[in-house]
């Protein structure tokens, strides 16, 4: 007996990097600029994430003051 889901076919699936280096070099530069600005906008949230506790631990602020 198998468990399930296994066997079925992937509802989504992203690609592979094979099939991104099949692409002509303009759409590929667009599709790597596209990858590079979600990164960043993660990298920029998850550091005003860690500000915002950092100061909200250490007293420097009070962010429920400032939201409200």
């Amino acid at each position: 007996m198998s468990a399930p889901g296994i066997g079925k076919e992937p509802h989504f699936a992203l690609p592979d990097l094979d099939s991104l280096s099949k692409l002509p070099k303009p759409i590929k530069a667009v599709v790597y600029l596209i990858i590079m600005s979600v990164l960043t906008v993660a990298a920029i949230g998850a550091l005003m994430a860690t500000i915002a506790i950092i100061g909200q631990l250490s007293g420097a602020f009070d962010i429920f003051r400032l939201l409200g």
